[in-house]
């Protein structure tokens, strides 16, 4: 009898040591099958998210491309480095279904949304595709930046390179080319164009320098527009140095359009936006207009003279700005240079033939210089790059006329041809 009570107690521990042998095995196949069907929430994500409704929604399988057409499985969503393929991904109820068109996916640096899951167990594949690098990162991962400020009181007429600059308009850094630089050139909508600076939101500021690309230092027909070019059309009020204008105060953003805006904005329909696809790749540019008096001053229509703040910063300060006043600041498609930019550039009062905006033309800025009144005589007078490279101050009435360079500003997600390295014989070009 008491072997009999020790086999039964031996036949209980064989079947309580199988119960839990089952239960390990029970937990090893569930990890297993957690690890092959990862639930959203086992995702391991670097910086990002998932959101979802659905408890049991499964993403199946995350898949990154280098190419757009050999994918790879990896464990993690991107974050930064590559595109979202919403064609390619795709959720369904099972793994034959086709896509559940009624299922949205958004993603945005890491986060993924799925909307519109209505049944547990939607299975879901995500590909991304490796992000080309945009016009501005092409550049700037491929050149030093300078360090330090530059001496604005002296010209440039060698190759300074680039430096960065607080940027007053757009926030954050503004990378600007200043002398003879050789790096800048950029073919687009069928002209020629040297970039100025790449804004504080990467969008890139190109002035027009014609059908073809020129050399440093070399003056034709084709490098600048219009050859009597008005920058207004009156003479005899200090609002007239305004882009816009009204005749009773010192700064509009609507009111009387300046001659020299509807000309570069002719030229631009006509050139650019007929075109759809070149306009597409233009950004809503910030052009300043700065109609702030030197040193604060009362601001005054008519009667005595007085200098506008960009007078300072060119014969007294030697102090660029990309700041502006809201009031100056207009967005626009197309405008002018600025007399901030000519300084950035390498350009003052003095002649200079070497710097890259020297075209051998007289052309406008769009920077307010000075209201002068003598005699009977009154002067409403604008900033432009003389035919020496120097900065000049000319009157904006009909007996001055000048060139004029659009300036337009490329879109931050624009990217370039793969050959061009922004040379004269081998320029950046727009895809």
């Amino acid at each position: 009898m008491q072997f009999k009570r020790l086999k039964k107690n031996y036949k209980k521990q064989i079947i309580i040591g199988g119960l839990i042998l089952v239960c390990i095995t029970s937990a090893i196949t569930i990890t297993k099958t957690r690890a092959k069907y990862k639930l959203t929430e086992d995702i391991p994500l670097v910086k990002g998210t998932i959101n979802y409704k659905e408890p049991d929604m499964r993403i199946m399988a995350v898949n990154i491309s280098e190419d757009g057409t050999n994918y790879i499985e990896t464990d993690t969503i991107p974050t930064e480095g590559y595109n979202f393929n919403s064609e390619k991904s795709v959720c369904k109820k099972t793994t034959t279904d086709l896509k559940d068109e009624g299922i949205t996916i958004k993603y945005k640096e890491g986060k993924i949304d799925f909307l519109g899951i209505t049944q547990k167990g939607t299975k879901c594949y995500l590909y991304f595709d490796k992000k080309e690098p945009t016009a501005s990162e092409t550049i700037l991962n491929n050149i030093t930046i300078k360090e330090g400020t530059p001496d604005f009181s002296q010209i440039a007429t060698t190759d300074e390179g680039v430096y960065k600059v607080n940027d007053g308009m757009y926030g954050g850094y503004s990378y600007y080319w200043r002398g003879s630089v050789t790096n800048n050139y950029v073919k687009f909508g069928g002209f020629c164009w040297r970039i100025i600076r790449i804004n504080g939101d990467s969008s890139m500021r190109l002035i027009y320098d014609g059908s073809s690309c020129h050399a440093n230092g070399t003056s034709t027909d084709d490098n600048a527009l219009g050859t009597d070019q008005q920058y207004n059309g009156a003479n005899g009020n200090s609002t007239y140095v305004g882009w816009t204008y009204n005749t009773t105060e010192q700064r509009t953003l609507a009111g009387q359009d300046s001659y020299l805006k509807l000309a570069t904005e002719s030229w631009y329909k006509s050139k650019i936006e007929n075109n759809t696809k070149n306009s597409s790749k233009v950004a809503d540019g910030k052009f300043c207009n700065d109609r702030n008096t030197s040193n604060n001053e009362p601001w005054r229509a008519s009667g005595n003279s007085q200098n506008y703040a960009g007078y300072d910063r060119l014969y007294t300060n030697y102090t660029p700005s990309l700041s502006c006043n809201s009031g100056d600041m207009y967005t626009l498609k197309v405008g002018a240079i600025t007399i901030d930019e000519v300084i950035f550039a390498g350009g003052n009062d003095q002649i200079n033939d070497k710097y890259f905006l020297y075209n051998g033309k007289e052309f406008w800025t769009m920077t307010p210089s000075q209201w002068y009144y003598h005699g009977n005589n009154y002067y409403a007078k604008v900033f432009v790059v003389g035919n020496l490279g120097a900065i000049n101050m000319n009157n904006v009435s009909a007996g001055f006329r000048r060139n004029f360079c659009p300036v337009i500003n490329l879109k931050a997600d624009i990217q370039f041809q793969a050959d061009g390295n922004g040379t004269l014989n081998n320029p950046y070009v727009v895809a």
